[in-house]
């Protein structure tokens, strides 16, 4: 499967590419996918109706395990971004630049580059549209965190347990596909 992901400020798109056998859910709602990252599990959640995607890190059995910076310490690093859009095996997003980090204890979070975020929207990296969802998309996991509902939401959308998945090829990058430029893209 592969995954273009576009950072609103970036000149090209990231693209992840995970084996077949890394791809655990891929259907027109949500895209699961989980690849080796050195000694780490990262698990990716997209979906087709929410403005964030998910990035959780296990270890194999599918226990959460913090990564990060010792300052800046998580479990689940939440992008805000465009809702998913899929064509085929390949997924289409862009991060709005706010993120959502949550600790490992799934209560604990931190919202960050919320500045970074005000300046996108006043330079027209997005539309004021985009920025009022993922503003919305914030206020949507922070509600899931705080009423301890997102380890056993993402549960619900494809269990936690132990697993064999792939190591994960280099990110590569490549000219951003028309989809996803302002002014084009279905989110603006």
């Amino acid at each position: 499967m592969r995954t273009d992901y576009l950072p609103s400020d970036e000149s090209s798109v990231r693209v992840f590419v995970t084996p077949p056998s890394g791809v655990i859910r891929l259907d027109d709602d949500v895209a699961v996918t989980e690849a080796m990252h050195g000694d780490v599990l990262l698990r990716h959640y997209a979906f087709a109706d929410r403005w964030f995607k998910i990035n959780v890190t296990t270890d194999r059995d599918g226990q959460t395990v913090e990564t990060g910076a010792l300052r800046q310490r998580f479990a689940f690093n939440c992008d805000i971004a465009t809702p998913m859009e899929r064509e085929g095996d390949a997924t289409f997003a862009v991060d709005l630049f706010v993120d959502v980090l949550v600790r490992v204890d799934t209560r604990t979070l931190y919202v960050g580059d919320e500045d970074e975020f005000a300046e996108a929207i006043e330079t027209g990296l997005m539309s004021r549209g985009e920025g009022q969802q993922a503003r919305r998309g914030v206020a949507d996991l922070i509600q899931l965190v705080e009423a301890g509902k997102l380890l056993p939401w993402l549960d619900d959308v494809f269990p936690f347990g132990p697993c064999d998945p792939p190591a994960a090829p280099p990110m590569r990058r490549e000219p951003i596909p028309d989809r996803l430029l302002p002014h084009v893209r279905r989110s603006w």
